[in-house]
């Protein structure tokens, strides 16, 4: 177990434990959260309901920071 006595994520799923986890880890989710964790529990490539396909419409897979720009003019 980890240090401190709360379980890792590995570990509470490994021992089929996210209850206790998610009761030693709170926070602040949407109605996304546990179908994303179920899935990731089961090894389930489907994960209906976790992304707005509106949002993800013309993403390319590449994203630039923000900040970076190849000519700064520096």
């Amino acid at each position: 177990m980890s240090r401190g006595g709360y379980l890792s994520l590995e570990e509470a799923r490994k021992m089929e434990r996210l209850d206790r986890f998610a009761r030693e880890h709170p926070s602040q989710a949407d109605d996304r959260f546990w179908p994303l964790v179920d899935a990731m529990c089961k090894g389930s490539l489907e994960g209906a309901g976790t992304s707005d396909p509106v949002a993800s419409e013309g993403y390319s897979g590449t994203r630039t920071h923000l900040d970076t720009s190849e000519d700064d003019g520096g």
